[in-house]
């Protein structure tokens, strides 16, 4: 399994072209490595595939459409002059932590959170708040959409200052 991300080129037009890397995705390493001088990373491992997945994507229909929020780890926004913006994945799944959750969707079924990395606390803190949420939907206490809903106001409320897409 690679450390896959998801990564979202700005055009000139103000939408984006879509790209992956297939290990990217591992502690935010191409935060620092996509250049205007290296836009694809190729001097590092994780380098992004050259080749465009999908183009002409507003960052919204990426969002719900295109990021896969159980197998991509990362997801990226490059500006038009190379600075890259790092996103959590979290996907609201519930199945492997509910008895009572037997699937979930991938895709379109989460939020991206802005990252600072290195953060790992909100990793943590993400899947301790899910394992809860997990819990009170097993007791009856939560229907599974009233858990989604509940996850994005969980982490809106610790986001603060931080884009959430």
């Amino acid at each position: 399994m690679g450390h896959r991300a998801l990564l979202a080129y700005e055009r000139a037009d103000g939408n984006y072209d879509l790209h992956r890397s297939h290990w990217g995705g591992a502690n935010f390493a191409l935060a620092d490595a996509i250049t205007v001088d290296d836009p694809f990373a190729d001097r590092v491992a994780g380098t992004v595939d050259f080749e465009p997945l999908a183009t002409d994507l507003e960052l919204t229909e990426i969002v719900a459409d295109h990021l896969d929020f159980l197998h991509h780890e990362a997801f990226y926004r490059v500006a038009r002059n190379y600075e890259v913006t790092p996103f959590h994945v979290c996907w609201f799944g519930l199945e492997a932590e509910c008895e009572t959750v037997e699937r979930s969707e991938t895709v379109g079924n989460g939020v991206a959170v802005e990252a600072e990395p290195p953060d790992d606390y909100f990793r943590g803190w993400f899947r301790g708040t899910k394992a809860t949420v997990a819990e009170l939907v097993d007791r009856g206490l939560f229907a599974p959409d009233d858990a989604r809903e509940y996850l994005v106001t969980r982490i809106a409320s610790w986001a603060s200052e931080r884009e959430v897409l």
